[in-house]
């Protein structure tokens, strides 16, 4: 697999593009959370024992939010992941203490909903473990500060014990859908394989077809005229030798085999150019790159005035399509044909 940050494969995978967490729809969904816990914690104010904790709260959950949306691929990077989970422990410290009644905080003890969701969207991210590390450091400074007063733990533990739910249920959704995306993935890449596949059988019964209208077309008429009773003039026989050879060109570089490419190979040889054609490629040359090596092979058999023209189709794992070399006996020329440019030497 490619190491690009973010392959197609990882794309249709990864929980974070599946639900477009980072795009412009996931980014106004974080907005539109934090805004709206914003107007929570502001019109709660007044149950908290100072107000400069909570607002300092409300920045650093902007600021996990902000940490959360940074595109990138599953898992989230880890620096990140440390930074998210930093916030979230530094708002819990910041507010469990921080409640003026714990057994009746009502809407006060927003950051333990706030906190919750931060974690859950950080398990969407493929950092489950990390999500449940920062929920039990919620867990234990909330309990700490409940304790800490006197009053019993009741109220905090059904509150912690709902908010678990949540971010258990979250887990296993962001593991279902990515074994789903997993298994979707497979079945659209056996589908394209099988598409490939049988794009390559067309494309071979259409070079078959191809080939073998050529040879009716051109083959025909020269087996006619050898059993025919008359004597083979020099012309003929010349002509004749030429196509043997186009014949064999097609067999051994079918790379080369196309109508033009075949006119030209057969009209330079007929100037008394000597054509060598190697395809070191084989089947499934792609319709594009044969287009591409055909033309460079073409313009320079219309160039060339005598010498020896070879041209050669490069294996699958070479970075070129392929090569023509032209050397005429004054001039040595070498044309690199890769999909991007044309090389030409001399």
């Amino acid at each position: 697999m490619s190491t690009l940050p973010l392959t197609a494969r990882t794309a249709r995978t990864d929980v974070t593009t599946i639900l477009r967490l980072t795009d412009g729809r996931g980014r106004a969904l974080f907005a539109f959370y934090g805004a709206g816990t914003a107007i929570v914690a502001v019109l709660n104010l007044d149950g908290l024992l100072s107000p400069i904790p909570g607002l300092v709260s409300v920045l650093l959950l902007w600021g996990a939010l902000v940490l959360l949306a940074v595109p990138g691929p599953d898992p989230l990077n880890a620096r990140l992941t440390a930074g998210v989970l930093a916030i979230t422990t530094l708002i819990a410290l910041l507010s469990a203490w921080n409640i003026a009644e714990p057994n009746a905080a009502g809407y006060s003890a927003w950051y333990l909903g706030a906190i919750t969701f931060v974690l859950l969207v950080l398990a969407l991210r493929g950092r489950r473990g990390f999500a449940w590390i920062g929920f039990a450091a919620l867990a234990v400074i909330t309990l700490a500060s409940t304790l800490s007063t006197g009053e019993p733990p009741v109220a905090a533990i059904n509150d912690l014990a709902r908010q678990a739910g949540t971010l258990a249920i979250g887990t296993l959704f962001a593991l279902v859908l990515r074994r789903a995306g997993r298994t979707i993935a497979a079945i659209q890449d056996a589908k394209l394989l099988r598409s490939s596949r049988e794009a390559a059988t067309a494309s071979a019964i259409r070079e078959r077809a191809a080939q073998t209208a050529r040879l009716e077309r051109d083959a025909r008429p020269a087996l006619e005229r050898l059993l025919s009773p008359a004597p083979l003039g020099e012309a003929e026989r010349r002509g004749i030798a030429l196509l043997a050879e186009s014949l064999r060109d097609g067999i051994i570089a079918s790379g080369f085999s196309g109508d033009v490419a075949a006119q030209e190979i057969r009209s330079a040889r007929a100037r008394g150019i000597r054509v060598v054609l190697i395809d070191d490629r084989g089947p499934g040359l792609e319709a594009s790159d044969r287009l591409l090596a055909e033309d460079a092979l073409v313009l320079e058999l219309r160039r060339a005035k005598g010498g020896t023209v070879t041209a050669r189709l490069s294996p699958f794992d070479s970075n070129e399509i392929g090569s023509v070399l032209v050397d005429d006996g004054e001039v040595h020329r070498s044309v690199v044909v890769r999909r991007d440019a044309t090389q030409i030497t001399r």
